[in-house]
């Protein structure tokens, strides 16, 4: 009986190519559109989450705090809280951290000779190398020894902005500060590195910090404190050490703030799930109008099928087997639409991913919630016409021409 059907299900269905075809695609697109819109949703997530976590959890950013934020106030930066008395005090007072380094950073400009480019200069000690683990290109670090001096570090893309592929090692390049210019020869070049944390030293300048200090920033006070934890185990030990030094110093917790890895890993783990769920729903769209649309063909093929319906009735077919035949076809048709989608959206996803120089995340879990997606979808939008199929009454049906 069951075979029966089925078999009669699929000779209406290719009796009718182009009907099948503007069904199909419909289901075909919202798959398609569901898979990789949430692929490379998963896939640019799991990057962000890769970089922040390949660096472990053992660094901790103490930043200025905010002031104001109520009574329609808008909330500024302390910017002159943090001074490198802290710094030395943070190294002195607080055993679980490793190591510790200023940080001064500001949106400058750059030249070397007709070039110019918008680069990050930043001021640090010579142990940030160590602490972000950035690697060099060409050249060498900076080292203790440079502080003072006007010796600079740059990254792969100031280096490709400025130099193309010339080799920029002893070469001089300037910092456009809004007093003058300032002269930094360059002694070396960092491998690419990505975003890391709240740096890009792909597009940075670093510095020794009493140079960045005394001839760029001209200021006392840091753009935030960097810190390594001893091990990632005491990295909660070390920001209970470094909250307690920091209160007793500035007596309000509004003044600073303590950003550990895991709360950044944390944060990007919700706005990850939130945009999944967001740009999920938004293909999910294309799955509902795929169904509509496999809903007002259906109805279609019963109105023109009508004729049949009754001669199928008139010879014994019973309600419930012209129900089953227009589930069947509608369930059909959704799953060959559901696997052209999912092939569709692999390539797809895989290919965009390509262009944007993403590794997208393909999960079996994807895939089985578009397949079951789109069987429920056949079955919700096939319910309706089948059961409209299944009451007519066959000599009414006869008669319709």
């Amino acid at each position: 009986m069951i075979y029966e059907l089925f078999k009669t299900a699929i000779s209406s269905i290719f009796a009718n190519k182009l009907r099948t075809f503007l069904s199909v695609l419909g289901i075909t697109i919202g798959i398609a559109a569901v898979i990789a819109v949430v692929s490379l949703g998963q896939g640019a997530g799991k990057s962000v989450q890769e970089r922040i976590s390949s660096l472990g959890s053992n660094i901790v950013m103490i930043t200025p705090g905010k002031v104001g934020g109520t009574g329609g106030k808008i909330a500024e930066a302390l910017g002159d809280i943090l001074s490198e008395d802290d710094v030395e005090n943070i190294a002195q007072f607080c055993p679980s951290v490793d190591s510790v380094t200023p940080v001064l950073q500001r949106q400058l400009n750059l030249q070397y000779g007709s070039a110019n480019t918008l680069s990050t200069v930043i001021g640090v000690y010579p142990n940030v190398f160590q602490m972000l683990d950035l690697e060099i290109d060409r050249g060498r670090t900076l080292t203790w020894y440079d502080e003072g001096k006007r010796v600079c570090v740059i990254g792969n893309e100031v280096k490709e902005d400025l130099f193309g592929d010339d080799d920029p090692i002893g070469k001089t390049i300037y910092v456009v500060t809004p007093v003058g210019k300032q002269r930094m020869t360059v002694v070396g070049t960092l491998e690419p590195a990505g975003q890391l944390l709240m740096f890009r030293p792909d597009n940075a300048v670093i510095l020794p910090f009493n140079t960045a200090k005394n001839r760029i920033f001209h200021t006392e006070r840091l753009s935030l404190i960097m810190a390594q934890v001893a091990s990632e185990d005491l990295t909660d030990q070390a920001i209970a050490e470094i909250d307690a030094y920091l209160f007793s110093q500035f007596k309000d917790e509004e003044k600073y703030k303590i950003i550990s890895q895991e709360a950044i890993l944390s944060t990007v783990n919700e706005t990850v799930n939130i945009l999944n769920l967001t740009l999920g729903g938004i293909a999910g769209i294309s799955l509902l109008v795929g169904g509509i649309g496999i809903m007002n063909i259906m109805l279609v093929s019963v109105t023109e099928r009508t004729r049949e319906i009754g001669i199928r009735k008139a010879i014994g077919a019973t309600n419930s087997s012209i129900l089953a035949q227009f589930l069947i076809e509608s369930v059909v048709i959704t799953i060959v639409g559901g696997i052209i989608g999912i092939v569709l959206g692999i390539v797809v996803g895989r290919f965009v991913g390509k262009m944007m120089d993403l590794n997208i995340a393909i999960t079996p879990m994807v895939i089985l919630i578009a397949v079951g997606v789109s069987t429920v979808v056949g079955l919700f939008f096939g319910v309706f016409p089948a059961y409209k199929a299944s009451k007519l009454n066959p000599v009414d049906a006869l008669r319709y021409e």
